[in-house]
Order: structure tokens, then sequence, then C-alpha cells
């Protein structure tokens, strides 16, 4: 059955809780935990904190510090057979999207054959693959409440949506002091994410009215707190509720979704090597404006919570430029982003791809080659 709203990911929340991991694992019956990271975590010292909490509860650990920005297919593969190779019944993701997304497909590969890019197509079986703890030190993918994760197929340099509903996190640590280190452009890059998440799960075609109530908090809290968040960094009650909703957020995208403004930053960011959020900060404006005639309702609350103002007389047209407006004058006059600007790139191939991208299918205006490509020459306009 299609339920409107489920949550299977067992959640410890508050300042400090990272040192219950090892009592997490220890208690779920885990003994030998993959501990999956990057090297900027390791410099940060939040590597050390983990591994304490581990040897606390008796927890044995190995390290693997090779993930990389958008994950490539060939590291989560080695990572698996390392995993299987030190006979680890668990795995740790710790870390922002990436890491989080690289320790997702390795302890996925531990209960199924093959390599991590066989499991994209939807015809590929997936066993259920439990032993996964997440813990974010980003506010930003969700990846931690998410069903999917982002590999990036080095051999084409496109990103690869990889639907996990079976290898989902068993387990999520929130703990919001993992944060305060953050650096301001991390933390607007991040943040933009969530705030996509949150719209286009409220506009997606999978949208009901619970996971609508979700997504409006969410995105009232990402305007009210990132540039809390940006201005000072050590503002614990702003990155905390960045860091509970960029949670929830991956949440709604196991719910309600992603749609077009998502294949956009796969297809933009994959090609041009954008970060993430920051390609889905460019992408949304165009989005509202193709699908306000659709969703008229729903781009006009987004636009009041990004401060648009609204007299009931506009057009379709009109409501989604405003609402597009809003959300520009957020990411570039409030937040200091800098626009997207003109790259040599082949717009009608970018459009091809945006069109057969699969979260496009979810969009509430269907997306075509045209309007792709409209879209497409907005953003870099």
């Amino acid at each position: 059955m299609n339920f409107s709203l489920l949550q299977n990911v067992r959640i410890v929340e508050g300042p400090g809780c990272v040192a219950k991991v090892g009592e997490i694992l220890k208690e779920a019956g885990y003994s030998k935990a993959f501990l999956v990271f990057d090297c900027g975590v390791k410099a940060a010292g939040i590597v050390d904190k983990v591994v304490a909490a581990l040897d606390s509860a008796g927890v044995a650990h190995v390290l693997f510090d090779r993930v990389l920005p958008d994950p490539p297919a060939d590291i989560v593969d080695e990572g698996a057979e390392h995993c299987r190779r030190e006979g680890c019944d668990c795995v740790v993701g710790l870390g922002g999207g990436s890491s989080i997304d690289t320790a997702k497909g390795i302890n996925l590969l531990r209960f199924n054959d093959g390599n991590i890019l066989s499991y994209a197509s939807p015809d590929t079986p997936m066993k259920r693959s439990p032993g996964l703890l997440s813990i974010p030190t980003t506010a930003g993918t969700g990846s931690e409440l998410s069903n999917g994760l982002i590999i990036s197929n080095p051999g084409e340099g496109v990103k690869v949506p990889i639907l996990a509903v079976n290898a989902m996190s068993e387990y999520a640590v929130i703990d919001p002091e993992l944060t305060l280190g953050m650096p301001p452009g991390l933390t607007i890059a991040t943040g933009l994410d969530v705030f996509s998440h949150a719209c286009e799960g409220y506009t997606s075609i999978l949208a009901n009215a619970m996971t609508d109530m979700l997504c409006e908090k969410i995105m009232e809290n990402v305007a009210a707190y990132l540039p809390a968040a940006h201005r000072d960094g050590s503002s614990l009650e702003a990155r905390e509720r960045m860091l509970v909703s960029a949670s929830l957020g991956g949440w709604m995208l196991a719910q309600a979704s992603a749609h077009v403004g998502h294949s956009l930053a796969h297809v933009v960011g994959g090609r041009l090597h954008i970060p993430h959020g920051l390609a889905c900060a460019y992408s949304l404006p165009v989005t509202l404006e193709l699908i306000a005639p659709a969703v008229p309702s729903k781009v006009r609350k987004v636009g009041e919570i990004l401060g648009a103002q609204f007299s009931g007389s506009e057009t379709l047209e009109e409501i989604g430029r405003k609402a597009a407006d809003a959300h520009r004058h957020f990411t570039f006059e409030v937040l200091g982003v800098k626009k997207l600007g003109g790259h040599d790139v082949d717009l009608d191939m970018l459009a091809g791809e945006v069109e057969h991208e699969v979260l496009a299918g979810l969009s509430p205006v269907k997306v075509t080659h045209e309007n792709a490509l409209e879209m497409l020459k907005r953003m870099f306009a």
C-alpha cells in the first residue's frame, strides 16, 4: 500500500548526541562498524568523536576516508569490497550528502550483488539492507532520512539517481554541534538545497495534505534561519533549526519527492561541476515559473514565505514570476550567492537530458524538450 506518510528511520536528535553512536550500535547487536567519511570531516576532528563513542561501547571499527564530492561509482564499489573483506556488520556514514550516499551505497552492496550503478535501473531487484547509521555534518541533503542516493558515473560525467527504499538508514544521529564549523559558503549551498527539497516536494504530483504541512514548515524555517546561520555560524539555535529542517526535507524526498528542479540541477550540476545546492538554487526560480499555472496557490505560498506580496489579481504567469523573483532576491541579495551567468555548453543537449531525467516525470507540468530548453536559457541568462 502507498501510505500517505511513513517513517522507519530511528532518530536520535540533540546537541552532543553523537556520543551515543556506539551505544546505539551495540544495543542493536552490531559489533564492527565500517566508518565512511571524507578528509574534511577528519580534519575537523569529528571522526575522533565518533571513534571515541565506538571505543567507549566496545564496537570495533574500520576507517574509510575515500569519499569524494558527487560520489563516483567506483569509490562506492571499492568501499563495498573493503567492507566485505573486513567482515564489518554495519556501516556508519559521517559527513555531508556525499559521505552518507557513499555509505548508503556501500551498505546496499553488503546485501546485493553487482556494482552500484546496476541498481540505477528500477528493474533491478534490491534486497533489504539493514545496518546503516547516518550522521550528517551539513544541513543540506537530508540523505539520512531519504530513500535514495545520487552517484556519479565518471565515464559519462553525469549524476545517477538511485531509488533505494530497501537501503535507507536504520538509524540517524542528528547532532547540531557537528555543524557549527560549517563555513559560510557551505552553509548557504546546503541550506538552499533544503529549501528546494521542501518546495519541490510541496509541488510534486506525489504531495498530499500531510507532506504539504511539513514542507511549508521546512520552507518557513529555512527562510528564517538560513540567513541567521550564515551571519553567525556559532548560533546553536540556527544550526539546529537548519539541521532538523534538512533531515525533515530528506524525509519529504522519501514521501513526495523532488521533480524537474532537481532534474535541471542534476544535469547542469553534473556537466558543469556546480555544487548541488547551488544548482538547485539556480533551477528553482524557473521551475516555479513553469509550474505556476498548474499549482498557483502553492507557488503563491512559496512566494509569500520568501516575502513576496500578492494582491490577488495576478495572472498565473505573474504568480510564478513574483515567486521566482522572491527566490532570486533571497538567493542573490539576502545570501549573496553569485549568479550562474553564461557557460559554453550545448543547451539543446542538456534539454534532452532534463526531459528524460527520472524526477522530471513528477512535475505537475509535463516536461518537454521545448520547455526544458526554455528553462535552461533563463537559468543561464
